[in-house]
């Protein structure tokens, strides 16, 4: 079982509501949380599409919350690259002006 932590908080029961999603049928939204090691390790614009698709298409069981997106541009900080990323992290800063 992974620890939550690793996927930002959001609790094991919400990504197995969320994968449930997929076993019923029921189709239309991301059902997927990037992990911390997506987020330092992904390229760039990878990375980007994988958060866009969590931030503003998943289903209800995993919408970010403002304090996972600010988790999250800790971590782009930590990242060597991070000078490279700020397009990503004017994202996030506007996903939690905005959520």
């Amino acid at each position: 079982m992974p620890n939550n932590s690793d996927f930002f908080g959001t609790p094991e029961e919400n990504l197995n509501a969320a994968r449930q999603h997929t076993a019923t049928g029921r189709k239309g939204g991301n059902l997927a949380v990037p992990s911390r090691k997506e987020v330092m390790t992904l390229p760039p614009a990878e990375l980007k599409a994988k958060l866009i698709a969590w931030m503003e298409h998943s289903v209800i069981e995993i919408v970010p919350s403002r304090g996972q997106i600010a988790l999250v541009k800790d971590v782009l900080a930590e990242r060597p690259d991070a000078s490279k990323l700020a397009d990503i992290i004017a994202m996030c800063s506007h996903y939690m002006n905005d959520a």
